[in-house]
């Protein structure tokens, strides 16, 4: 699966992309195996967990940190540059005297191709 993910088809995978794709690949498995092994390579720090509202978590391989732009009409996740500079992370540590250890922002808009399609209304697909 890692693998799998690393190969950049796509950006974040649902336990449905990755359990049809590994069966492209001649990988035979049930979809119970893809959650354990998914569920394990985030609990491991392998891969970040995503979870949206629409009910589908997502995961990607662990690397350098962005945020993600969620498609309202194409449903995927496109990456994005970090919108929270780290310096404002350590004010509010130094405000609250809390310790952040990670986020996670997720905008939710039209990916560009959706955009340029001429998608303006945002309405699922």
């Amino acid at each position: 699966m890692v693998a799998l993910m690393a190969q950049g088809e796509r950006h974040a995978w649902t336990l449905e992309e990755l359990h049809i794709a590994l069966g492209r690949q001649g990988h035979a498995t049930d979809f119970s195996s893809v959650f354990r092994a998914a569920e394990k390579l985030a609990a491991d720090g392998i891969t970040r967990k995503i979870v949206l509202d629409d009910g589908r978590t997502r995961f990607e391989p662990v690397g350098v940190h962005h945020d993600h732009l969620y498609c309202t009409r194409c449903h995927e996740l496109v990456p994005v540059p970090c919108l929270i500079e780290h310096e404002r992370f350590a004010a509010l540590e130094r405000a609250t005297g809390a310790a952040i250890l990670d986020h996670q922002v997720v905008l939710r808009g039209l990916c560009r191709d959706c955009r340029e399609r001429g998608s303006e209304s945002g309405a699922p697909a």
